[in-house]
């Protein structure tokens, strides 16, 4: 009874010891829980940033001033209009912000085809556009690079691209029938915040172009000249009406709309211009050649012909070619008056080939080289490429475009900062597709290509080369073996030749030339008296008889030497027509002689020159026959 109750009580002390165990570990929980929820030892954690507010749901947007807006537009004929806007945004709320809006109206949110947004870094911001509606404006999001702390300014520049702001008309002025572009747009940028300060406006006229009438507000609205150019200018400082800009220009009563117009001549070649289409290739080789192709076309939807057009091509462009299915176009080239970086294409339509008159397309081809230096890198097997997917520029909207980066002897692509629509491989090659539409001049399309190069290919390349060549010398060595063997049989052909008739055609041939040669030696000496006439008259006579005789001998040689082999054949007719070459010259002879007794000639040097030269020609001919008969002599040997 005793053992059990000891048991008992040290079963009760075991289960005691645990409670406590549990409940101090509780209360010290508890405690640190306690005092780690106490004010006194809370701390800011500097390395973490408080989340900023945005300006999307317009929460402190009284508190967001911009104080600088300066907007430049480009008033282009041929339809596309960009604006750069330069704004500098002031914080006055107590917590940092990330973005801004800005916004375009409803009735041009379908024209704006693009928009982006870069610091006063050059860094390029997120543009948000999710199609929110304030008002009558729909509203555009851009993220800052880093948020705008309190009581600091930023300052960012807002691109954006419209079209359908520009209409064409005819007019009959004074000068003659002139083309009226007009433009509408928007005459400062629409901000949801109050704006105060240098407030600017700039619409800039191509060169060419004059104004024909703009828009006035109050006091705003002036034409300056800059760098040589027209331009209507706005400047909030000069109204007097007007001070500053409430947010989305609500002290204006709607009146913030404004146009320009502008004339030109209908031979200026000055109107609407729009590419349809584009297909571009882009072709990377291993050996470090890069080479752009594009066909291009391009329709008039302007109202007047155009003569030429222009477009703009990398300055380190090389073997620059223009072309269509008639052949090479003309282009000139010419230094970018707005990018150093850049050269200007002038293509000529009205040199070899039409006006392009309204609604109508053409469709050409352009291609040049690019120097890798500018756009390859090289680390062992692998290659890097950065380029500009829009490698020609162009100052008309492009509805639909597509580019093909095609890489030759790639083996992987390693890295893409740009993932395309679609890829497939030809052979060794690669090839990365890339398509947009509704692109405008102010768009670029930059992208960064990592890949591998196939070492195999570059090693088969050379390969096929060598054996291309080799197979070409073995052809070619085929070939003068050939025609060796053929000269070796045509040599031991000429081994059965007929000596006999070859050398009774020589011999008679020769006695011929002697007697003719006998005859114009009887001939000179009975002009200078030293044989008579009687004498000279017998020997015509005989040597002619003889010279009768031989001609009847000679021919059945020649007949046999003839049908015997092509070479004697082409030997005998060219000694035939020496023959009647030398017979003319004796009869000129005879002619000029005749002409000259009877006075019939102006003098005596003129018959002794004109005598010269046909006893030179006669000896040309004499030296000619006597090579012949030598050369039919030489098969004897």
């Amino acid at each position: 009874m005793v053992v059990n109750l000891s048991k008992k009580r040290h079963f009760i002390m075991r289960k005691r010891i645990k409670i406590f165990l549990i409940l101090g570990i509780l209360s010290f929980i508890f405690l640190f829980q306690y005092f780690g929820g106490d004010s006194t030892y809370k701390y800011q954690d500097q390395n973490e940033n408080e989340v900023p507010n945005i300006s999307n749901s317009l929460e402190g947007a009284e508190n967001i001033l911009i104080n600088y807006i300066l907007r430049n537009t480009n008033l282009s004929a041929s339809g596309l209009i960009n604006t750069v806007d330069t704004l500098t945004i002031l914080n006055e709320n107590n917590n940092p912000i990330n973005s801004i809006l800005i916004g375009v109206p409803l009735e041009d949110a379908s024209n704006l085809i693009f928009i982006s947004a870069r610091s006063e870094a050059k860094n390029t911001l997120i543009v948000e556009r999710n199609y929110g509606v304030l008002q009558n404006f729909e509203m555009i999001k851009i993220y800052f690079d880093a948020p705008l702390l309190p009581s600091q300014e930023k300052t960012l520049s807002v691109k954006q691209s419209y079209i359908n702001h520009v209409t064409y008309d005819i007019a009959q002025l004074e000068e003659g029938v002139t083309q009226i572009v007009n433009f509408n747009g928007v005459l400062w940028p629409i901000l949801p915040y109050r704006c105060e300060g240098n407030i600017r406006s700039f619409y800039r006229v191509p060169k060419g172009i004059e104004i024909s009438d703009y828009a006035k507000f109050g006091d705003m609205g002036t034409v300056v000249q800059l760098n040589q150019q027209d331009r209507v200018y706005y400047d909030l400082a000069n109204s007097i009406e007007y001070n500053y800009l409430d947010p989305l220009l609500e002290n204006l009563n709607g009146a913030y709309m404004t146009y320009v117009a502008l004339k030109t001549t209908i031979q200026s070649s000055k109107t609407g211009l729009e590419i349809e289409e584009i297909n571009r290739e882009i072709t990377v080789s291993p050996w470090g050649i890069i080479k752009n192709l594009e066909e291009v076309t391009i329709q008039n939807v302007g109202i007047i012909q155009i003569a030429y057009f222009t477009l703009n091509i990398p300055k380190v462009a090389r073997n620059v070619r223009i072309f269509d299915d008639l052949g090479e176009l003309v282009g000139t080239l010419d230094t970018s008056p707005d990018d150093n970086t850049l050269q200007l294409l002038t293509v000529q339509l009205s040199q070899n080939r039409v006006y392009l008159i309204p609604s109508s397309k053409f469709t050409f081809s352009l291609e040049y080289e690019l120097q890798p230096q500018n756009y390859l890198s090289y680390n062992w097997l692998q290659q890097s490429i950065s380029i500009n997917l829009q490698t020609t520029s162009y100052n008309f909207l492009i509805h639909r475009q597509t580019t093909k980066l095609i890489i030759e002897g790639c083996s992987t692509i390693d890295y893409a900062s740009s993932p395309p629509e679609a890829t497939y491989n030809i052979g060794g090659t690669r090839v990365l597709v890339y398509s947009s539409d509704l692109v405008g001049s102010l768009e670029k399309d930059p992208i960064l290509i990592k890949y591998t190069v196939d070492l195999f290919d570059l090693i088969l390349r050379p390969i096929v080369f060598i054996m291309i060549i080799a197979a070409l010398c073995s052809i070619f060595v085929l070939i003068i073996k050939t025609r060796k063997r053929t000269e070796e049989v045509s040599e031991f052909k000429k081994e059965f030749i007929p000596l006999t008739e070859i050398r009774e055609f020589c011999s008679l041939y020769e006695e011929k030339n002697a007697l003719i040669l006998e005859i114009r030696k009887a001939e000179s000496e009975t002009k200078r008296k030293k044989i008579g006439k009687k004498t000279y008259k017998n020997l015509l006579a005989k040597n002619t008889a003889k010279i009768d005789q031989i001609k009847e001998e000679i021919l059945p040689f020649k007949k046999t030497l003839m049908e015997i082999s092509e070479s004697y054949n082409n030997i005998i007719k060219k000694l035939d027509v020496l023959d009647a070459e030398r017979e003319s010259v004796d009869d000129s002879l005879n002619l000029l002689e005749s002409r000259y007794k009877r006075g019939k000639l102006p003098s005596k040097a003129a018959y002794q020159k004109l005598s010269d030269d046909f006893f030179n020609r006669r000896k040309k001919i004499d030296r000619t026959i006597d090579k012949y008969i030598q050369q039919l002599r030489s098969y004897l040997l």
